[in-house]
């Protein structure tokens, strides 16, 4: 099955907040471009389609290019608008579309072909992140359904979403597409971060 892929990326500067207190904000900023280049390459290795960087990144464009990906803008909008408003940028609209995290530092290529072969014809594929979030949504047709990420156990609101439309929805668990980095027990499984920075707090006040 041929997709556009989206993946979103929301501004450096305030990446990985969760982890302030382990890592600076240029550290952060390294960890969030380390993982999405990972995410990237497997996208281009897995083959399914066009991937385009959804962002407000000042550097966004500078950073598709390196990457290799069209660059679509989330008009400065929250999360899931954001998503919505870069898919109604592509020419001619996709027939299926799959929305994908950039924070996915074990996904395999492999994993991705997976995940999109599960995908129903008609309907709606939910990525199961280990926590009970999303980290990846194949849709189709594209504007059958809107997506929902940052909700608590999202997984499970996407699946009722698509079932309250009458859409197919298959979940599907795969590791790669499972640990997303947002705290530092994610990163410390993922080991993505340096063991010397994993536990240290902030710097102590002096005086």
């Amino acid at each position: 099955m041929t997709m556009q892929i989206i993946i979103g990326l929301k501004r450096l500067d305030v990446a990985k907040r969760r982890l302030a207190a382990h890592l600076a904000p240029d550290q952060r900023r390294q960890l969030m471009l380390t993982m999405l280049r990972a995410v990237a390459s497997s996208a281009h290795q897995a083959d399914l389609g066009p991937i385009a960087l959804a962002t407000s990144e000042p550097t966004g464009a500078a950073l598709a290019d390196e990457l290799q990906l069209a660059v679509l803008s989330d008009g400065d909008l929250p999360w899931n608008q954001g998503l919505v408003h870069a898919l109604g940028q592509v020419v001619p609209p996709p027939r299926t579309v799959m929305y994908l995290a950039g924070d996915l530092p074990l996904l395999t290529a492999a994993e991705l072909a997976e995940f999109a072969a599960a995908a129903p014809p008609v309907g709606v594929c939910i990525a199961r992140a280990r926590d009970g979030g999303t980290n990846a949504l194949v849709v189709t047709p594209s504007d059958a359904f809107h997506p929902l990420f940052g909700h608590p156990r999202s997984s499970e609101v996407h699946r009722d979403s698509a079932r309250q439309l009458g859409l197919p929805c298959r979940v599907i668990d795969l590791r790669g597409l499972a640990l997303d980095v947002d705290t530092i027990e994610d990163a410390r499984d993922a080991d993505v971060i340096p063991a010397q920075l994993i536990g240290r707090g902030p710097a102590p006040a002096r005086g």
